[in-house]
């Protein structure tokens, strides 16, 4: 998607707040912010807009904003698809504010106050023709994300983790649901936070909610947290577990950091160090999907490994000798006093596979489903 813009400073409006926009404007691009400095600001396809966005399924003229006595509207200028604002569609002059989502076609901007200045060069459009969205179930669950990221909606959907000798629950995954339309599953979830860039803030409010419901458990149970890979440990989520921790001092925490950042040993035993000051513990996830390396076991140890559900299904199909020396590495992952669980335990086979093993702990779908508590 080719984008044009055009940004002039009027005098008369230089005194007024300065406004911005910023979004992703193709899926998985970076955001960028669009400062507007002026009284009118106009939004289409044409190459004469202020902000030229070529996408098939934005208008010719698709929207106007007006800054007018400080505050800032947006108005719909007759679109095919429409312009909407936290995911309900304008039919008037709207009052926007800071941290409101507007979306046109397949672009969704944040607008935010800004006292920054940006150039910007113009490019020529190459779409002549408005189209009908094609994919409305993209648009829906794109307008579902805002509208979940804006208001909340993540559901308190946990599952078990199990201790494979007793079957007593040791611990409970928080994992990403919502009844927003088309973005109910926590694929889907973090399928549209990446096209609109948001994965991060995503990732923050998952936590930050599954703190929230864990009142809902047994008291004593451990919850496990998820990170997301493009989440910066040291700046990003351990300044918030800290926080967490301070809200909800009672309740034990397990951190799962993805299986990418294990292979930098020097990070990992800083954030662990970091999190055993607040009493919270480290788990590897999805361990043996991706290049983690024995190497990365020793050199960054963690209170929990979690083996991927492909690797326990594979162990079905192993030689005896093959069988034998992956015992023995967990039994010594075991002997330096990490917990080792298997993921994705679905049938009895992979079960007695994980007994033959010596696994601590099992989760998956034989012992115990996702729920949604009430």
């Amino acid at each position: 998607m080719a984008v044009a813009t055009s940004l002039c400073t009027k005098d008369h409006v230089a005194n007024d707040p300065k406004w911005s926009i910023s979004g992703a404007l193709t899926s998985g691009e970076t955001p960028q912010t669009f400062y507007l400095r002026q009284p009118s600001y106009r939004i289409g396809r044409r190459r004469e807009m202020d902000l030229a966005v070529s996408s098939a399924v934005v208008s010719g003229a698709h929207c106007e904003l007006m800054l007018s006595a400080g505050s800032l509207y947006i108005r719909d200028l007759g679109s095919t698809n429409g312009t909407f604002v936290n995911g309900h569609r304008i039919g008037h002059d709207t009052l926007l504010l800071p941290g409101d989502f507007i979306e046109i076609g397949d672009v969704c901007f944040e607008v935010m106050r800004s006292d920054q200045n940006n150039g910007g060069a113009r490019t020529d459009p190459v779409v002549s023709k408005t189209c009908f969205v094609d994919n409305a179930h993209d648009l829906v669950a794109r307008r579902s994300l805002t509208q979940l990221l804006n208001h909340g909606g993540v559901l308190p959907c946990f599952q078990a983790i199990h201790c494979l000798k007793t079957g007593f629950v040791r611990g409970y995954e928080f994992l990403a649901r919502s009844d927003f339309p088309g973005v109910e599953t926590a694929g889907e979830l973090f399928e549209q936070a990446r096209k609109a860039g948001r994965e991060v803030e995503l990732s923050l409010l998952c936590r930050r909610d599954a703190m929230r419901f864990a009142s809902m458990l047994e008291p004593g149970i451990p919850v496990f947290l998820n990170t997301h890979p493009l989440e910066p440990l040291l700046d990003v989520v351990v300044p918030q577990l800290t926080e967490l921790r301070k809200e909800y001092p009672d309740r034990a925490i397990v951190l799962e950091i993805h299986e990418a950042a294990i292979t930098e040993p020097g990070l990992i035993r800083k954030v662990r160090s970091q999190l055993a000051e607040q009493g919270i513990r480290l788990a590897f996830d999805d361990f043996g999907r991706g290049q983690a390396r024995i190497r990365e076991l020793i050199c960054a140890t963690s209170d929990f490994i979690k083996f991927d559900s492909a690797l326990i299904r594979d162990l079905q199909d192993v030689s005896d000798d093959q069988f034998r020396f992956f015992a023995s590495i967990v039994h010594g992952i075991q002997r330096d006093g990490a917990i080792v669980v298997a993921e994705g335990v679905e049938t009895e086979d992979m079960a007695r596979v994980c007994r033959d093993v010596g696994f601590d702990l099992v989760q998956g779908y034989l012992y115990s489903r996702p729920t949604i508590l009430s």
